[in-house]
């Protein structure tokens, strides 16, 4: 009977330190190695420069011109942001050929805003009014809406436009870089079993422990 309780006693103790040393090892992955979640960076902003020639008709909506367009051929560079604002500039040129073709005007503008609407505001010179002008006006895809200033003649000219301006495509973001600490290597997760703990954007720093080639 004596012995019996010391085997008792001398099993559970096994099982106490058993548990105790297996909730003290490390995790592991695939068998040999310990797997830890890599670091990560923050992801980064980019950008792209969108360069563009384009066409279209432009209106005076006051019916100076009886309503017949204006031809419209320009040239715009924006800076895209992955943020999906833009910045740049606008530079076009417009033919009157009522009657005779003529250069009627031409603009230069910034501009400024999102991807999907932007805003323009510069300066031209008016050939047909022999007058320096300020130019603002918004836009979206393949329209612009705007107003001119004649100087000269104090006067607001009013103008719609369609044009072959589409919004620019979006930017993706840089993504972050992943990096282990000393004597660990970057892997796949899945090529190790790593559980979603022990890895970050697909990736897992594993440790060789000397149990796998």
């Amino acid at each position: 009977m004596h012995q019996l309780i010391l085997r008792v006693l001398a099993l559970t103790l096994f099982l106490s330190q058993s548990s105790v040393w297996a909730g003290g090892v490390p995790a592991t992955c695939s068998t040999g190695y310990t797997c830890t979640a890599p670091s990560v960076t923050a992801t980064s902003s980019a950008y792209r420069i969108d360069n563009r020639a384009y066409a279209g008709l432009s209106w005076d909506l006051d019916g100076s011109n009886g309503f017949i367009p204006d031809l419209i051929l320009g040239a715009r560079s924006l800076n895209v942001n992955s943020s999906d604002t833009v910045n740049g500039a606008d530079f076009n040129v417009r033919l009157s050929y009522k009657g005779t073709v003529s250069v009627d005007s031409v603009r230069l503008s910034y501009v400024g805003g999102s991807r999907q609407f932007m805003g323009n505001a510069g300066l031209g010179y008016s050939f047909a009014h022999t007058s320096i002008l300020g130019t603002a006006a918004a836009q979206a895809a393949y329209s612009r809406l705007g107003v001119d200033y004649l100087f000269s003649k104090e006067t607001f000219k009013p103008y719609l436009e369609g044009n072959s301006l589409y919004a620019p495509k979006p930017v993706n973001s840089s993504p972050g870089s992943t990096t282990c600490s000393s004597g660990n290597s970057l892997v796949s997760a899945s090529a190790v079993s790593a559980s979603a703990s022990q890895s970050a954007n697909g990736q897992t720093c594993v440790l060789n422990t000397g149990g796998a080639g």
